[in-house]
């Protein structure tokens, strides 16, 4: 599968062959990027159309996705949420000698030294929240299925289906239980959105 990375972001797409004379691309909300090409067009000519709309290709997607693209801008507050599993959990932040980040009791912890600038404190805190989320996503999706899942980065889109497992993007356990179990029925089911 072809990819292009734009903003640091990685964007994997396929190519559909077709009788046309121009090239298409398409969202499908759960496969991701695909892009229709006569069977005539050369490899390069294909990634460099990609690549030139990579910005308006994420920024629909995230746009489409935006519950799932939140984390991406959580600031170092208090009464900040953070979703998992489909249920929203405040933020509590205090000052430490160093950064930590924890889930306790129904809420979320992150303390960091009180010499940090706002700006490192938010970085620090998307870094902790995005590797914690992606750990959990590890535990927790093997579990919704009794088809073996595997836990995929963010490559614009939601999953995939391999002939003996599923990956799902890592951003889908911010949501409940029931729509990732719904995602990887329509991968298994082979549908397109």
């Amino acid at each position: 599968m072809p990819i292009v990375t734009y903003a640091e972001q990685t964007i994997a797409y396929t190519v559909e062959k077709q009788d046309v004379s121009f090239i298409k691309i398409y969202l499908d909300d759960l496969n991701g990027v695909k892009v229709t090409v006569s069977p005539h067009k050369e490899e390069a000519k294909i990634q460099a159309f990609v690549e030139k709309k990579a910005d308006w290709i994420l920024e629909k997607w995230q746009k489409t996705h935006d519950d799932l693209y939140a984390i991406d801008a959580l600031t170092a507050s208090d009464n900040v949420k953070i979703s998992y599993l489909g249920r929203s959990y405040r933020l509590r932040t205090d000052h430490q000698e160093e950064a930590r980040f924890a889930f306790q009791k129904g809420t979320f912890h992150f303390a960091y030294p009180e010499n940090w600038t706002e700006e490192e404190a938010n970085e620090q805190l998307r870094a902790e929240v995005n590797h914690w989320l992606f750990r959990k996503a590890g535990e927790k999706f093997p579990t919704l299925s009794e088809w073996d899942i595997k836990v995929d980065e963010d490559h614009l889109k939601l999953g995939r289906k391999e002939t003996d497992h599923i990956h799902l993007n890592w951003r889908l356990i911010q949501r409940s239980k029931q729509k990732i179990q719904q995602t990887i029925e329509d991968l298994i089911q082979e549908k397109t959105c």
